[in-house]
């Protein structure tokens, strides 16, 4: 384990957060309304702001897991990428109404490309992140899902804009009893959780961070999970392109995963993250 090291994002990085944030209020606010750019854009930022405090608080004094030596880096990386751009390509493909491309051929497609680099490398488990989380693993993610759902307790009472519609994120809406709490879970953990935690974090950023320092590598695979979910903004939600351009812009969470993956090596603790704390209740 390396000895831990102070938090990644220095002032340059932290400029671009803001500044992506702020373009994203400023599109918000113009073509929905002040208080839409609040819930969506400047609630984000203090979340992901909670977010980041908190788990920093609570690691600093933890070893950082060592991460399995990667033995050719930008091969790998060139690799990585292109299974992004084609599950992103059959993403659209599938909003777009393709009937060829069924709803699972993105996360077959992320999960089995990643497998297959790692099983190629005879990577051990531990590449993977399948390793037993810390005390102060467990501790960090659970306080990054009650930030969560404590900013849920806020949007409830916080007023619309008239033009505003309902998020189609919101999973509050979706939740009509147990067994829809169980589809859905289940449903994001395959669809979503297990295949982007994969590629985006396991996969890509510690290959990003051969070439760039580690804050940058965190906010280039926070951009490009970010992006991935264009097509579904764009097509599937229907958004306007500025606004779909501006639900992309905030990349809290892939901010905080990047930054849980650096920290932890811990795909378990990922995976919880994904299902409690990505989801927006009460947007």
């Amino acid at each position: 384990m390396k000895k831990s090291a102070a938090q990644p994002f220095t002032w340059p990085i932290i400029m671009v957060i803001v500044l992506l944030y702020a373009i994203a209020g400023v599109i918000v606010a113009w073509q929905v309304g002040p208080w839409t750019a609040v819930r969506q854009v400047i609630i984000n930022g203090l979340i992901v702001l909670a977010w980041l405090w908190s788990a920093h608080k609570i690691l600093a004094d933890e070893a950082i897991p060592a991460l399995p030596p990667i033995r050719q880096p930008a091969a790998e990386l060139v690799y990585g990428f292109a299974i992004w751009c084609l599950a992103v390509a059959f993403a659209a493909l599938w909003y777009a109404g393709v009937t060829w491309i069924p709803p699972t051929s993105v996360p077959v497609v992320m999960v089995g490309g990643v497998l297959a680099l790692f099983l190629t490398r005879r990577c051990p488990p531990s590449g993977l992140g399948l390793t037993k989380p810390t005390r102060r693993g467990w501790l960090a993610v659970t306080a990054v899902i009650l930030v969560n759902f404590a900013a849920g307790a806020l949007f409830q009472i916080l007023p619309r804009d008239v033009q505003e519609a309902s998020y189609a994120g919101d999973m509050a809406q979706q939740i009509t009893g147990i067994g829809s709490v169980v589809l859905i879970l289940l449903g994001l953990l395959l669809k979503a959780a297990i295949p982007e935690e994969l590629l985006l974090r396991v996969t890509l950023q510690p290959r990003l961070a051969q070439f760039v320092s580690l804050g940058w590598a965190i906010l280039l695979q926070a951009a490009l999970f970010s992006t991935a979910h264009l097509p579904q903004h764009l097509i599937g939600y229907q958004e306007p392109p500025l606004l779909a351009l501006a639900s992309l812009l905030p990349l809290d969470n892939g901010l905080i995963a990047g930054y849980l993956w650096h920290r932890t090596r811990s795909l378990p603790l990922l995976l919880l993250a994904h299902l409690f704390a990505f989801p927006r209740f009460g947007i």
